[in-house]
């Protein structure tokens, strides 16, 4: 076999745009970066349902332990965005009594900031013996396939969580089930300025080898 060379780039280095064309697997692995959502341009075009439903189908693609797919995604688009909005403000403002206008108004305007919203939900099985935590696991994996994928079909992507993925009311809100839980928020879109490569963590800060003596 022969090993194809990651190229990593330095930081501040200018990124090849989401979705260049021509990218070998390893120079798309090493240049992918999220896509800070205050960067996205929120009158960029969304997919369209059918790129939509392929993009999903290709992220579901991820390790799940005895096939329990332990996750389920909700999609935020159109005018559905700004009537969650209305109830992030609500919810902010029995929290925060003494709220600004500004801030009930950035709580009104969250899901207007790009095109696309998809909640991630992490939904295990509790009673089955397959862990708990493996199968949250397999429910991060589809965060980070779904950044892949967006970046992929060209569009920058965004994981983050922020305080409504842990409001118990704004979980009733969504749906959610007992044992559920938000696993984050992927905003999809345009980036309104180009991507450069950020700090990374030092490899060897991170990685050790096992050693019987030190054990």
């Amino acid at each position: 076999m022969v090993f194809a060379k990651f190229n990593l780039p330095q930081a501040d280095a200018q990124l090849p745009a989401p979705g260049t064309n021509g990218l070998s697997p390893t120079e798309f692995l090493s240049t992918r970066r999220s896509t800070p959502v205050k960067t996205m341009n929120p009158d960029s075009a969304a997919p369209s349902d059918d790129e939509l439903q392929e993009m999903l189908q290709a992220a579901m693609r991820v390790p799940d332990h005895r096939k329990l797919g332990p996750w389920r995604i909700i999609i935020f688009k159109g005018d559905a965005r700004s009537r969650f909005g209305q109830i992030l403000k609500e919810r902010h403002a029995e929290l925060n009594p003494d709220a600004s206008p500004s801030s009930l108004d950035e709580e009104a305007n969250r899901l207007l900031r790009a095109p696309l919203c998809l909640t991630v939900v992490s939904s295990p099985d509790h009673s089955h013996k397959t862990p708990v935590w493996e199968q949250e696991l397999s429910a991060g994996a589809l965060c980070m396939n779904l950044l892949y994928t967006a970046h992929a079909a060209g569009y920058g992507a965004c994981w983050i969580s922020e305080w409504w993925a842990f409001d118990k009311e704004i979980d009733r809100k969504l749906g959610l089930k007992d044992g559920e839980r938000v696993a984050g928020h992927i905003f999809i879109g345009e980036s309104r300025m180009g991507l450069f490569e950020r700090p990374r963590p030092n490899y060897s800060d991170r990685v050790t080898h096992w050693d019987e003596a030190s054990a």
